[in-house]
């Protein structure tokens, strides 16, 4: 995890002003980003982007070889330029890790606003390189451009784990979801820039959003790393969306406990106060498929909470029931890890329980 300054001493920015709608939140609504995933990926190569909606590709070079790519880029999401840089980084860095493999090379994807904000914009790439170096990942180059909103991530390239196991799809019924980071990121971004809570409040978003996926790579390389069957980070699209899109590439349904998530604090209150993204709409209407009645059959702050777009979430991993606790107690903490649900073999239906 990477260590951060206190965030409530950091006045408001430029960077933090120039965003519309912050962070992953502002992805492409996901029905919408299904139908370019399948316009993707044409050439040669095993494109598991284009299969699975996963954010990575890991493509065959033709001798044994693998290479992991992936690019991701966010519009600022908290005040702090030093914490947009590094959430910048473990945001990026996340899609390699999820996919069980380990970040070498990046390239920078810069959009610099003119005036104040260009020195500000330089901090926050010295901040996501820092991030990157830690991480043993070279800063190789980049690209930027002018525009008035700022936005900044990478392209990044993995190698595989050294099992060479990737970890995009392969889980099984009845195997335990666990979730690594607690939710309500973009409840809280969103309510502080419209004033519903102080930039105090945003302090343990912040330590969720810069904490790296890392673990993972000792995880899969260690004794139980045969436990963790699949995994993906949870992203704009939310928990309920990512988890569909596990569901999806392994044929599983899933059963999810909304009384058993981590939420990060102040985030149930404001959810039950109708606080939510300018995303809830539509990643609810992506779930509905696979939801049914079940989903208006909960509370509106569960909707809220289940649909909300995380930036540099959490990793949601399949985990095989009669390893759970031995993985559990290897997972990083705080904010800690816990168990929200089940995979079924009821395809294509996400269910709820108290």
């Amino acid at each position: 995890m990477v260590s951060n300054p206190d965030s409530t001493s950091v006045p408001r920015t430029e960077l933090w002003k120039t965003a519309r709608c912050g962070g992953c939140a502002r992805k492409v609504p996901a029905l919408t980003a299904q139908r370019f995933a399948r316009l993707a990926g044409q050439g040669d190569g095993q494109d598991l982007g284009s299969r699975y909606m996963a954010d990575v590709a890991a493509v065959e070079l033709g001798d044994g070889r693998v290479l992991g790519l992936t690019v991701d880029f966010i519009t600022s999401v908290v005040p702090s330029p030093v914490h947009y840089g590094r959430i910048a980084a473990a945001n990026a860095l996340s899609d390699v890790y999820v996919a069980g493999m380990v970040p070498r090379f990046a390239l920078s994807v810069a959009c610099v606003p003119p005036g104040a904000g260009t020195e500000e914009f330089a901090d926050a790439l010295d901040a996501a390189a820092a991030v990157l170096t830690d991480a043993g990942c070279a800063l190789v180059g980049g690209h930027s451009v002018v525009d008035p909103e700022a936005k900044l991530g990478f392209a990044v390239v993995g190698v595989p784990n050294a099992t060479g196991r990737l970890l995009v799809s392969g889980a099984r019924p009845d195997d335990a979801l666990v979730l690594t980071k607690p939710l309500g990121v973009g409840i809280l971004t969103s309510s502080c820039r419209a004033g519903l809570i102080d930039e105090a409040a945003l302090g343990p978003a912040v330590e969720a959003m810069t904490a790296t996926n890392a673990f993972l790579v000792d995880l899969v390389e260690g004794p139980l790393g045969g436990a963790v069957h699949a995994a993906t980070d949870v992203t704009g699209f939310g928990l309920l969306g990512h988890l569909k899109e596990m569901c999806v590439r392994d044929r599983l349904g899933a059963t999810l406990s909304p009384t058993s998530l981590p939420v990060l604090d102040r985030v149930w209150d404001l959810a039950a106060g109708g606080a939510h993204t300018s995303a809830f709409e539509t990643n609810t209407q992506y779930v509905r498929d696979v939801c049914g009645e079940g989903l208006a059959a909960l509370r509106p702050e569960e909707r809220i909470v289940l649909t909300d777009p995380q930036t540099s979430g959490g990793a949601l991993l399949a985990v095989a029931p009669e390893a759970l606790d031995a993985v559990l107690a290897e997972l990083p903490g705080p904010p800690g890890s816990a168990v929200v649900g089940r995979l079924t073999a009821d395809s294509g239906r996400i269910t709820f329980t108290g």
